[in-house]
């Protein structure tokens, strides 16, 4: 308890007033595989959205996640710590987070900043509030509106177990809307879509709605605010209403790039993520994939036409990215939980073209821990690589410089590290090596690390470096 109220009145240097500095949003997505987007994909995802919010942006197709898995990759980014400091690999790993953990919301508040969390949590209470609901403890770690609307996978199968889910919020507007008995009945069998006739009556759509009626109703208008969206899809069950089926009926979506590994792979690397079962139906679920893309990117559509009504899009600063992507097939596998291209990529997005250039990709590598200290020189606060306590701010990269000091991006599991910059990809399993070149290789197929010892070396010392500066290392923790 002493900790966090030491921490409520740190001061921190602030450069301008509050009228001077840009709203921010950070657009979560789940399970999302970038080559699902249109422009930003391979062409067959109908994300006109998104597509708007990179032609007016800048993409980071090399920003990867630190823990691929949700929640990893989720307490990680709140903590900004590595799944190592925490000792959380998998989500299995951790029932609290350590009492009196810094997160970063408090910093944005001391900054002037109104805070808010909107939709999925795989968000941990602290374990000196161990009793605290999902909405309390996000509270507790510095968000001044809080509303955990709900979780779709965790509903359906809360449903399949005859438990009572009556006090999540969409529920909630389910019954007073007398939708709860068609939600029960389209939730009771497997591969059922949604039969709900407006976006409002899908949990994405009602977490977009709470969203947007905070924007024009319930936040203060005269202060900068920073929003935190997360939205379940397009994670499964596939089961966006039929209307976004039919929307994207016609898209001739691409099976699997491959349905192997290359070479062997040592267990570590796949214990998360499983062999195709039923080959029959990976089809089904990659355009299941393009239908919930499609419904999230509807939504997010209505966040930006929100904030254009009431005026602030022009000085709102949004990012958009995943928690990590999936395989959904590649490799002939499923799930996630590894160190390949399909499990830690971020689909990373930085629009606000008032300040930074619009319609860029650039390589440069990037981690979902540098989106704290982004955030924070944003948002004004001085030496922000120094308040936050990993990551390096993306900044100067937004402004056009070759550079932000970071020359390597860092992922892990249990067991296993990857480092990954413009173009390879290294991963160390145990004795195991394997180097990637995506200029030659983008499926990561060819384990190049006899023909570029050099960059091998410079990858394995860098991991070791990482490692060894940014502890301490703990082994899963279930506290």
């Amino acid at each position: 308890m002493k900790k966090w109220f030491t921490l409520l009145l740190m001061a921190y240097a602030v450069a301008g007033s509050a009228a001077e500095r840009p709203n921010i949003i950070w657009i979560e997505a789940d399970d999302l595989m970038p080559r699902f987007m249109n422009k930003l994909g391979e062409g067959f995802g109908y994300t006109p959205n998104l597509d708007r919010l990179a032609t007016e942006g800048i993409y980071f197709p090399n920003a990867v996640c630190q823990g691929p898995m949700c929640g990893p990759s989720r307490n990680g980014l709140v903590a900004n710590l590595y799944s190592h400091n925490l000792g959380f690999y998998r989500n299995g790993n951790m029932r609290y987070l350590p009492a009196g953990i810094w997160t970063f919301p408090p910093v944005l508040k001391q900054a002037g900043y109104q805070t808010a969390y909107f939709g999925k949590s795989h968000i941990k209470t602290s374990a000196d509030r161990p009793k605290a609901s999902k909405d309390e403890a996000l509270r507790n770690y510095g968000f001044d509106y809080v509303n955990c609307t709900g979780e779709r996978y965790a509903m359906w199968s809360s449903l399949k177990k005859g438990k009572d889910i009556s006090a999540i919020p969409f529920i909630q507007h389910l019954k007073k809307r007398g939708k709860y008995e068609q939600f029960v009945k389209d939730n009771s069998g497997p591969g059922n879509h949604s039969s709900m006739e407006e976006d409002i009556d899908y949990l994405d759509g009602f977490t977009a709605q709470v969203a947007i009626d905070w924007l024009k109703q319930k936040r203060k208008a005269d202060q900068p605010f920073f929003m935190w969206f997360n939205f379940c899809l397009p994670h499964g069950p596939y089961d966006a209403p039929q209307r976004w089926y039919d929307k994207v009926a016609d898209i001739k979506v691409p099976p699997p790039k491959t349905d192997s590994f290359g070479h062997d792979v040592p267990e570590p690397l796949l214990v998360d993520n499983r062999p195709i079962r039923n080959p029959e139906h990976i089809m089904g679920d990659r355009h299941g994939e393009v239908a919930n893309v499609a419904f999230m990117d509807g939504q997010i559509g209505r966040l930006l036409d929100a904030l254009e009504s009431i005026g602030v899009l022009e000085n709102t600063v949004v990012i958009f990215f995943s928690d990590h992507s999936i395989f959904l097939g590649n490799h002939g596998r499923m799930h996630k939980g590894t160190l390949f291209e399909e499990s830690i990529a971020t689909s990373m997005i930085v629009c606000y073209p008032k300040r930074f250039a619009s319609d860029q990709i650039n390589p440069h590598p990037m981690e979902l821990m540098d989106l704290v200290p982004t955030t924070f020189e944003l948002a004004g606060i001085e030496n922000p690589n120094t308040v936050a306590k990993n990551g390096v701010s993306i900044v100067p990269l937004l402004e056009g410089k070759t550079s932000n000091g970071r020359k390597y991006a860092f992922s892990e599991i249990l067991g296993a590290q990857s480092a990954t910059d413009a173009r390879y990809r290294y991963i160390v399993c145990g004795d195991q090596e394997f180097l990637y070149d995506h200029k030659t290789d983008p499926y990561e197929m060819k384990n190049v690390i006899k023909k570029f010892p050099e960059v091998a070396q410079n990858m394995r010392s860098a991991v070791q470096q990482w490692m060894k500066t940014t502890g301490p290392v703990h082994p899963p923790k279930t506290y």
